[in-house]
């Protein structure tokens, strides 16, 4: 009995001893457990945001009309008026997102967190975007007023929120710190955020490899940079009359430098999470296409728009409505910019894709005593620069960085050096071209507004009211030397600053009634864009022969058609198949395949064992290119499997293609069967489909689990371990009006203690959309909770 009783008080202490540990030790950049939890202080402790009509003090005039999923209907006197209004919005959602990204751009967000975010500062710091963006406002303050006070309201709007509403974020409160004031030129920094995202490719020492080891037959087959058969942007019936060719103008760009960023050890290395290993072949990106009136049913022009990003709560676009006297607006924002990404006006609607073009230059240096550079024939000292990085709780980071005439320095594991340019590092006027494409009533406003559109290179899908549609293949594109095809260059000869092509590429009103893209190649002319032709471009081809087949399309088909997981690689398989008898124990593979669709529906069986045996053969073309090609990238998938099914092509030496297909099969065989046992007929796709929304922090628990849904990396509704559509959008041409359908990946608010944080998710994974309320006169607003009024 005595012995039970010193159990229990044993057990008693420890259990004490544990809570107050687990209450007391900090959460990386939060605080403990124990303040986190405290109703006066933690998390309780913030107030939730009040619905019904509020009033506000405000030199701008304007209501903002909330409705049911947290869509602000802003409705202002002026432009000015409109932008204080988004910008107060998106401060009241969004602001948290707002500071990080913001501060991610700055290479300030360890004095913001802590040390574990050291490895993003040490990237960003060095190309000095905050005195970019600076030297950007006061450009527009002298040359482009009108610009310069929409900014300035915009920004206005967001402090006046911030300086009535500074603790509503619970994410402001676990760091134990107040958002920071927001500052006009904030909102230029997110172009440079974007551009990390969608054009930091660095294939370039791969794509060297390929090019000094194989012969040009070769390269030309499994690497080719002009492919056949491929379906450009651009239709090439058209290039002679809508697209200008290129000529060299007079763009000059500049060079950025920065110290290869090394590893930075922590529990929560956030850091690491923030910065990704970019390939350009990675074959992910987004979708639009549009249809004019000869292919509807209702004989009216329908766009879509599915933004493919990394997945996020909150995720990276936020849904506005703008209404002023001349002005009306209506789509999606990126919270820090008063723009509108992908959406419409009352005359046209736009929406976007990634160009996915190559804008990293490399150089192989020649280094001696880890300090000097050849050049020209003599050794030149690197250009050192220290940039001191603040870090919460902690001493300044003093981090030393290294470049070259040519950009920063690169020290690669193996010890060798090379720099680095990164052209879309420049200065850019894309947010004011947006704000352009915002007031444009026709094609030749639209067009014009996006000469000036620079980086990340997007391309543009156009509607309008008078049944016109086109697409713009918008940005920057360097003018290098007509031999270059990715290759790493010479960082011993002079360099000389690249400059931007003079060129604008376009198609307008095509003969077949349809346009799109899908992150293909633009163009098949003698311009580098990229190594477009060593990914696969099925997801291309599946949305071009959906959209040639049918005649009369309807906004519900062309919603059904975003959702489409049908992967059409699975024709490359059945030739296979068709070409090499399979051993009796593969065929359970084969009878489960040569009859399916290429449906990749979540519940299907045959989903699960076609994915298997697409991955297992990705792992083949590595062993191929490994050891056959004896170089470090594979061919894609696409044209690895169009070798294995050439019955008059081998490579020198001579392939056994029946061993390879062999291996395939054993090898998908053996991974189903020991993934799941001799049961794996019965397991559906939906096991390995399924995939988690991170919180932006990474906080485990305020994420999101997707399961029991389909697609993959070819499928136009696509899901990949990382990337998954952000929005879906249709803007359909009605009455002379435009009328959105949409959804969202996730919820309008970044607030985790918010209805709105992930409110729309379910829809989203059902395919599902909901009717935008385009009205010129509020009064005509549904589903209204929130009314918000300044004066």
């Amino acid at each position: 009995m005595k012995r039970n009783k010193t159990i229990k008080v044993v057990l008693f202490v420890l259990l004490s001893l544990v809570w107050i540990f687990i209450t007391t030790f900090n959460l990386g950049p939060f605080g403990s457990l124990g303040k986190l939890t405290t109703y006066k202080t933690g998390l309780l402790s913030v107030p939730l945001q009040s619905d019904g009509i509020q009033k506000i003090k405000s030199d701008q005039k304007l209501d903002i009309y909330v409705d049911n999923v947290g869509i602000p209907h802003i409705y202002g006197a002026t432009k000015t008026a409109a932008a204080y209004g988004l910008g107060y919005m998106h401060a009241k959602d969004r602001y948290f997102q707002m500071e990080m990204i913001s501060r991610i751009v700055q290479g300030r967000l360890s004095e913001f967190l802590w040390s574990g975010t050291l490895k993003s500062d040490k990237f960003w710091k060095p190309y000095e975007f905050e005195r970019k963006s600076e030297e950007i406002l006061a450009t527009y303050k002298k040359e482009n007023p009108e610009f310069y006070a929409y900014l300035q309201a915009y920004s206005d709007g967001v402090n006046a929120y911030l300086n009535n509403n500074e603790n509503t974020d619970p994410l402001y409160k676990a760091l134990g710190t107040a958002p920071r004031k927001w500052k006009t030129e904030y909102s230029l920094l997110f172009t440079w955020y974007m551009s990390y995202t969608l054009t930091y490719f660095d294939h370039h020492i791969d794509q060297q490899e390929i090019l000094e080891k194989l012969p040009g037959q070769e390269i030309t087959y499994f690497y080719p940079l002009q492919p056949k058969g491929i379906n450009t942007i651009l239709p090439s019936g058209l290039l002679p009359s809508t697209t200008n060719l290129p000529h060299l103008g007079a763009h000059s760009l500049e060079t950025a430098s920065v110290e290869n960023a090394q590893k930075e050890p922590s529990l929560f290395d956030l850091g690491a999470k923030l910065m990704t290993n970019h390939k350009f072949y990675q074959g992910v990106g987004s979708n639009n296409w549009v249809v004019n009136n000869t292919k509807t049913k209702s004989k009216n022009n329908i766009l879509a728009n599915d933004p493919h990003l990394y997945l996020t709560l909150p995720e990276a676009f936020y849904e506005a409505h703008i209404v002023t006297g001349s002005f009306k607006a209506y789509g999606f924002t990126i919270p820090g910019v008063p723009v509108i990404a992908s959406g419409h006006n009352d005359k046209i609607s736009w929406g976007i894709t990634n160009g996915e073009w190559d804008l990293v230059d490399r150089y192989k240096l020649q280094v001696k005593n880890d300090s000097l550079y050849l050049y020209e024939g003599k050794w030149i000292p690197f250009q050192i620069k220290n940039y001191t990085i603040k870090v919460k709780g902690k001493p300044d980071f003093i981090e030393k960085y290294r470049s070259t005439v040519h950009g920063k320095v690169i020290k690669e594991e193996n010890g060798q050096y090379y720099a680095q340019h990164w052209y879309a590092a420049e200065k850019s006027n894309s947010v004011k071209a947006m704000y352009e494409v915002m007031k444009s009533k026709n094609w030749d406003g639209f067009s014009t507004a996006l000469k000036d559109y620079s980086y990340p290179p997007q391309n543009f899908a156009y509607s309008d009211v008078d049944n016109n549609i086109g697409i713009v293949c918008a940005g920057e594109l360097p003018a290098r030397s007509s031999d270059y095809i990715g290759q790493v260059l010479d960082g011993s000869k002079k360099y000389t600053p690249v400059k931007a092509l003079d060129a604008f590429w376009s198609a307008y009103n095509p003969d077949n009634g349809f346009l799109f893209s899908a992150n293909q190649q633009p163009i098949q002319n003698n311009v580098y864009f990229g190594a477009h032709g060593s990914k696969d471009d099925y997801r291309a081809k599946r949305i071009y022969s959906v959209l040639e087949e049918k005649k009369n399309w309807s906004v519900p088909e062309i919603q059904k058609m975003q959702s489409d997981v049908v992967d059409i690689s699975l024709n490359d398989f059945k030739t296979l198949m068709n070409n090499y008898p399979q051993k009796e124990k593969y065929n359970s593979i084969v009878k489960e395949l040569k009859n399916w669709d290429g449906n990749m529906k979540g519940d299907g069986n045959q989903g699960l064992v076609f994915e298997m045996l697409r991955k297992v053969s990705i792992k083949e073309a590595k062993q191929f290119a490994k050891n056959r090609l004896q170089v470090k990238q594979e061919p894609s998938l696409q044209n690895f499997l169009k070798y294995l099914n050439d019955k008059k092509y081998t490579l020198p030496g001579g392939d056994d293609k029946q061993k390879i297909v062999d291996a395939i099969f054993k090898r998908t065989l053996d991974t189903l069967t020991q993934s799941y046992g001799d049961q794996w007929k019965k397991v559906t796709y939906k096991k390995i489909s399924k995939f988690d929304i991170n919180n932006m922090m990474f906080i485990p628990g305020l994420g999101e689990k997707i399961d029991n849904i389909g697609g993959n990396v070819n499928t136009i509704n696509i899901n990949t371990e990382k990337f998954h559509p952000v929005f879906r959008a249709v803007y359909e041409v009605k009455n002379g009006n435009i009328q959105a359908h949409t959804i969202l990946a996730g919820g309008q608010s970044g607030l985790i203690n918010s209805t709105h944080y992930k409110d729309q998710i379910e829809s989203w994974r059902k395919g599902e959309y909901k009717k935008s309320q385009f009205v010129a006169n509020p009064a005509k607003l549904e589903k209204i909770i929130t009314t918000i009024k300044f004066n």
